[in-house]
């Protein structure tokens, strides 16, 4: 390993510690958490930046963009793991820090990549390869906790078996009417929806770039057979709430999420004639694969 190489590698460690102490100092000091928030994007920006500029390639960017997100989801366990606590407290916004933590490298760097016309910086494709494999280790943790272990639960009872547990939609359009007739507020249910479609948004997005080699059926397939396998467990452990509606939320989510890699495909080949997954030496034809 050459001398250049450490003294990167060493650098971009010292300045991401450094980051990551200033993020908990923000966090821990000023009630308004948004502030850390804010502190974490505009670090992450720079601090990319100014790796890939010195290294020319995206190796020392995901060094910098894992032992950030890393460090902060350690944080936030950490935090967790210590409610309830008169000092610190654990809400949505630390969960925003780690997602900063990581999106805004992973969104900057793929913008460098795009708007790159020549080979000047080497190593994106593992760059992205990389950061998903951090991003999704996250993602099962996540998905581990809130559908399992803390689960999110719809804000009507669980309900007698019936026609309820096969319709789609069904028990969430009776909650909605019985609280729209009697003038209550539906925001729960609303909050609980978006939730339930976000969280299968990447899912969808990772299911299509790793399976986009697959014949249709058996994309087809693995798309369904997620949010099913999930609601399987959650039936068979008791952990959670099976429910046909989650299914159809999340079909609603993973189909947002191949509609994103579909538009940045569009728009990687009608801008630079590539596929973004590929080396940009490597041209090829439109070939859109549902």
């Amino acid at each position: 390993m050459n001398k250049r190489l450490v003294g990167v590698s060493t650098l971009v460690i010292l300045l991401a510690l450094l980051s990551f102490i200033l993020e908990v100092c923000l966090y821990y000091f000023i009630s308004e958490h948004v502030v850390a928030v804010l502190a974490a994007t505009c670090l992450s920006v720079a601090l990319t930046h100014y790796f890939l500029e010195l290294s020319l390639d995206y190796d020392s960017c995901f060094l910098q963009a894992a032992f950030m997100t890393i460090a902060s989801a350690a944080f936030s366990v950490v935090i967790y793991l210590m409610q309830p606590n008169e000092w610190i407290s654990f809400d949505f916004w630390i969960l925003i820090l780690v997602l900063v933590n990581w999106f805004v490298p992973f969104v900057y760097c793929f913008i460098r990549d795009f708007s790159d016309r020549g080979p000047r910086f080497g190593g994106y494709i593992f760059f992205f390869h990389a950061m998903s494999a951090v991003f999704l280790s996250l993602y099962v943790l996540l998905i581990a906790k809130e559908l399992f272990a803390t689960p999110m639960l719809p804000p009507y009872p669980v309900m007698e078996f019936g026609a309820h547990n096969f319709i789609p939609f069904m028990a969430t359009g009776n909650y909605l009417e019985g609280v729209i007739s009697a003038g209550g507020s539906s925001t729960d249910m609303v909050v609980y929806i978006i939730q339930m479609i976000i969280f299968a948004i990447p899912f969808g997005f990772y299911a299509k770039v790793y399976t986009r080699e697959l014949p249709f059926i058996l994309r087809l397939l693995v798309y369904m057979g997620g949010p099913l396998i999930i609601e399987l467990l959650q039936l068979a452990t008791g952990f959670g709430r099976a429910d046909i509606d989650d299914y159809a939320f999340a079909m609603i989510g993973i189909l947002i999420g191949t509609g994103i890699y579909h538009l940045i495909y569009y728009i990687s080949y009608e801008t630079n004639k590539r596929d973004f997954l590929e080396d940009r030496t490597v041209a090829k034809s439109l070939l859109f694969h549902f």
